[in-house]
């Protein structure tokens, strides 16, 4: 039998005006590297095109693969949080 399995999940929200925050973006491990990461961010941003900015917060292991698919570093700002999330 052959079962359909989740490889891949996007999340955004947006402001419904000028911004979308894409909160997470998940491959699973032994599907990565097929492009299933890009196809999903291509989504969101064809469906946020008229937006002013899509938005995300990118851990610095994983910046070279953001920018491959179109997004840059912030050069006059900082991300801040208050989290109690261990990583």
């Amino acid at each position: 039998m052959d079962m359909a399995l989740l490889r891949g999940l996007i999340s955004a929200m947006d402001d419904g005006v000028m911004t979308a925050y894409i909160h997470y973006l998940l491959v699973r491990p032994d599907c990565q590297g097929r492009g299933i990461g890009r196809q999903l961010l291509e989504k969101v941003k064809e469906k946020y095109k008229d937006y002013l900015r899509i938005a995300l917060m990118a851990y610095n292991k994983e910046c070279a693969f953001y920018e491959r698919c179109g997004f840059t570093k912030a050069d006059n700002e900082t991300p801040m949080f208050i989290t109690s999330l261990w990583t």
